[in-house]
C-alpha cells in the first residue's frame, strides 16, 4: 500500500470512528468541547481525533574544505504529517496513537500509548514514549525552534518501546523506563543464534522550586544506561540544527559504542515573557572492540537559548510534568488581535573528538570532531494552534586532518497547524 493510501484509510478509520462516537454522544448524553478538534467526553470517558501538518523550507550554503568544493541546497518538504487519536477508558485506562509520513519519508508511529493510572499521582505507560530530555519532552509542535538540534539527535533518546513509570507531584517528578528499540525498528536478526534487541535503562527527576505566576525555575537530573545487544555499535552523529539531510555526514563518531552511561542536566528559567533555557549531556562510551582498538572515549553535547515575547506572552510551563506546553496567545486573530511573537537566540555545540583521540591506531583524516552553531529564530502564532517560523543557523565543524571542515550558513522557514 502507497503512503498516501495508508494515510487515506486511517484517516477513514479516525473519521469513522468520531462519527461513531459522536453518534453515541446523543444516547449517552456526552458533553463536546473543543480542544483543536472536537473533544467528546462522558463523566470519566473521553475520545479526540488529533493531528498535525509541519511544512518546511531548507536552504544550505555549505563551505567546504576539501575535494568537491562548495555547494548549496533548496528545498521544500513535509517535516511531519500526522494524524491520530486520544482519550481514556476510564479514571484508570487511557490511550493516544499517532503516526504519520516524517521527513518525506514513509509512514512510521510516533506516540503509540496505553496508560494505566492505580492512582492520582502515579503513570504507568506502555508504548512509544520518551522518557527524559526538557526540549525532548517538549512536543516538536511547541519546541521554540524547529529542530532539536544536536542534542537532539544523540543527548536523548528520543521515542523507544518500552514500559515508563513516573510519579508527579505539584512541582516535582520522578521517572524510571526500561525501553528497547523505536517501535519502527525491524527485529533484531540472528538466525540460528540467540539474538538481543538494545536496552536503556533511563531515570528522571525534575522539580521546579519556583513556580509563580510570572516565574518558574526548572531543574533536573537524568541518568541513561544503554546496551547495543546484537544492534549495531552505538553511532554519535548530528546534523545542523535542522531535520533535513541531503545525504552529507558533517561530523561522527562512527559506529564505536558497545554501551554507553549519561548523566544529563537541565535547566530553565521563565520571568514573564522572558526565558532561558539550556541542556547538557556527557556520554562515557564504552569501546566496541575493547583496549585493542583504542581508550574508551567521552561524548558531549549541549545548548543553550534565550527568548523573548514582545507581544507578551509567557512560555507555558507545566510544573508537574516538568515540561513546556501549548503557549497561550493573549489576543490571536480570532478575536481582532495581531497574535504573538517570540524572538529567540540558541547555541548548540557537540564535540565527538575523543572519539578519533583515544583510538591507539589514528587514521589520517576523521570526521569525529566538533560542531558549534549559533541560530536566530522568529516565531509569529496567529492563533494557539497556528504557527509560521523562521530560524538562521551558522554553523562550524572542525574534524581532523586536512579537507574535512565545514561551515553552514542555513535558512528555514515552517508552516504548522495541529489539532
Amino acid at each position: 500500500m502507497s503512503v498516501s493510501a495508508s494515510l487515506l484509510s486511517r484517516s477513514a478509520l479516525g473519521f469513522t470512528l468520531a462519527l461513531g462516537l459522536a453518534a453515541a454522544a446523543q444516547a449517552q448524553d456526552m458533553g463536546v468541547k473543543w480542544s483543536g478538534s472536537p473533544q467528546f467526553s462522558n463523566d470519566d470517558v473521553a475520545f479526540k481525533v488529533r493531528g498535525r501538518i509541519l511544512l518546511d523550507a531548507v536552504f544550505q550554503d555549505v563551505e567546504r574544505d576539501g575535494p568537491g568544493g562548495d555547494f548549496d541546497t533548496r528545498n521544500v518538504r513535509g517535516r511531519q504529517v500526522f494524524l491520530g487519536v486520544e482519550g481514556k477508558l476510564n479514571n484508570y485506562f487511557a490511550y493516544k496513537a499517532e503516526g504519520g509520513a516524517v521527513n518525506n519519508g514513509n509512514w512510521a508511529w510516533d506516540d503509540v500509548v496505553i496508560e494505566y493510572k492505580p492512582n492520582e499521582p502515579v503513570s504507568i505507560l506502555f508504548g512509544n514514549i520518551k522518557a527524559a530530555g526538557l526540549e525532548n519532552l517538549t512536543s516538536t509542535r511547541f519546541i521554540t525552534f524547529m529542530d532539536r538540534g544536536p542534542y537532539g539527535d544523540f543527548g536523548v533518546d528520543s521515542y523507544l518501546l518500552g514500559v515508563v513509570a513516573k510519579y508527579q507531584g505539584l512541582n516535582y517528578s520522578l521517572t524510571g523506563a526500561v525501553q528497547g528499540a523505536p517501535i519502527n525498528t525491524v527485529d533484531v536478526a540472528n538466525a540460528g543464534a540467540d539474538s538481543k534487541e538494545r536496552i536503556a535503562i533511563t531515570t528522571r527527576g525534575h522539580w521546579a522550586p519556583v513556580n509563580t505566576d510570572t516565574d518558574k525555575l526548572h531543574l533536573a537530573l537524568s541518568y541513561r544506561y544503554r546496551n547495543r545487544g546484537d544492534e549495531g555499535a552505538f553511532t554519535y552523529t548530528g546534523r545542523t540544527n535542522t531535520a533535513y539531510t541531503n545525504g552529507t555526514t558533517f561530523y561522527t563518531s562512527g559506529g564505536i559504542g558497545n554501551r554507553d552511561n549519561t548523566i544529563a542536566f537541565e535547566g530553565a528559567f521563565v520571568h514573564g515573557p522572558f526565558s532561558v533555557q539550556g541542556e547538557y549531556a556527557s556520554i562515557d562510551v564504552t569501546r566496541q572492540g575493547g583496549a585493542a582498538v583504542g581508550g574508551d572515549p567521552k561524548i558531549k553535547v549541549g545548548y543553550a537559548y534565550v527568548t523573548f515575547w514582545p507581544t507578551g506572552e509567557m512560555r507555558n510551563y507545566d510544573a508537574m510534568a516538568g515540561e513546556f506546553k501549548r503557549p497561550k496567545i493573549l489576543n490571536p486573530v480570532t478575536a481582532g488581535g495581531w497574535g504573538g511573537v517570540e524572538l529567540a537566540l540558541r547555541y548548540d555545540i557537540a564535540d565527538t573528538t575523543e572519539a578519533y583521540e583515544t583510538l591507539k591506531t589514528k587514521p589520517g583524516t576523521s570526521q569525529a570532531g566538533e560542531y558549534k552553531g549559533v541560530t536566530l529564530g522568529v516565531n509569529y502564532y496567529p492563533t494557539s494552534y497556528v504557527r509560521f517560523q523562521a530560524n538562521y543557523t551558522d554553523g562550524d565543524v572542525d574534524n581532523f586532518g586536512a579537507n574535512q571542515d565545514y561551515t553552514i550558513k542555513q535558512f528555514q522557514l515552517r508552516a504548522q497547524l495541529d489539532f
